[in-house]
């Protein structure tokens, strides 16, 4: 077969086809890490998830822009890392402050680094990949979990409202993105926890899944989902949000295999390198050995993308991503 560019490659996988070799996608590369990598202070210019450094060392396949909301929250920086201190979404009464706190869609500052890295993804040959939410966990981020689940109960109104203000948002920025000459959009929402969905799959259809259809009804692009932990009783329902793949198939919550076998034919997989140990803890010779059998059985007859179950953390070992880098280059073609 001849060789593909990485875009090309990146998107016959995603149609379930066979490319030339199995692609490999991060959502994002975290800077410390690297720094690390490449040996030196990295740039990571404003809305890019992954520094263009990187890109002469690794096989990435793709790239991706941040255009996600930000949570309605108290937030705390710790070094390179952003947690949720405290939710501000507290009541209906607090609505109105929730959609002034939005930042305005039609702001050229949310766009500003983008067309540099569609260019920079063209120039290169990569895929890229806008990287977005529909309003679920901004609402349950913004709300905090157990208020959020409270008014699941008591007040699931509250729920459906804050999901259609950030939804209403989010489409504004869709209508923006289509345009921008993006290859795919990489939708962000965590459903699951490790032992299943956060939720049942009857609240998810009666309150989330009308809001997040509407939401992603506006999409002209291939849209690929993303949760962590095990979202299978979910799946039927993420399908008619019209996916054409899901990620990033937490490694541990679920068996990739039997995922493969039972909806290979329906989306492409994305993910399940293990982040919990052998990316993190493990040795470069267990990083070969966990990819080599992702490449060679998940990776059977096409529409797979590799990619940790998350994406590339400060707490990685550069030297199992560079093992990972080396797998994919041996074992990953076909």
């Amino acid at each position: 077969m001849p060789q593909m560019s990485s875009r090309e490659r990146f998107l016959t996988a995603l149609a379930r086809k066979q490319p030339d070799r199995v692609p490999w996608f991060e959502s994002y590369v975290h800077s410390s890490l690297a720094d690390r990598i490449v040996g030196r202070k990295t740039v990571l210019p404003p809305g890019w998830r992954t520094s263009p450094d990187l890109y002469n060392i690794l096989c990435l396949d793709s790239i991706t822009y941040n255009f996600r909301p930000p949570f309605y929250a108290v937030m705390e920086k710790e070094g390179d890392v952003e947690q949720l201190k405290e939710p501000l979404l507290k009541s209906k009464d607090d609505l109105p402050a929730l959609k002034e706190f939005l930042p305005d869609p039609e702001d050229p500052g949310l766009y500003a680094g983008a067309k540099d890295l569609v260019d920079f993804a063209h120039q290169k040959e990569i895929a890229a990949i806008a990287g977005i939410r529909v309003g679920l966990s901004n609402t349950y981020n913004s709300m905090g979990y157990e208020n959020f689940s409270y008014a699941l109960y008591d007040d699931p109104d509250f729920i459906e409202e804050s999901m259609e203000i950030i939804g209403e948002w989010c489409i504004k920025i869709i209508e923006r993105i289509n345009d921008l000459g993006f290859d795919a959009v990489y939708i962000s929402e965590d459903v699951a926890f490790k032992w299943g969905p956060m939720f049942s799959p009857e609240q998810f259809r009666k309150y989330m899944l009308p809001h997040m259809k509407k939401v992603v009804d506006h999409i002209a692009l291939p849209r690929i989902y993303h949760t962590d932990g095990n979202p299978l009783p979910l799946l039927p329902d993420l399908l008619e949000l019209g996916i054409c793949a899901l990620a990033n198939w937490e490694h541990g919550a679920v068996d990739i295999f039997k995922v493969k076998e039972e909806w290979g034919d329906k989306l492409c997989l994305i993910g399940n390198m293990d982040l919990n140990y052998t990316l993190t803890r493990g040795t470069p010779e267990e990083t070969v050995l966990e990819a080599k059998e992702k490449l060679e059985k998940v990776g059977r007859g096409g529409g797979y993308i590799i990619a940790s179950s998350n994406g590339l953390t400060s707490y990685c070992q550069p030297e199992n991503i560079l093992a990972l880098n080396a797998a994919i280059l041996r074992y990953g073609v076909y």
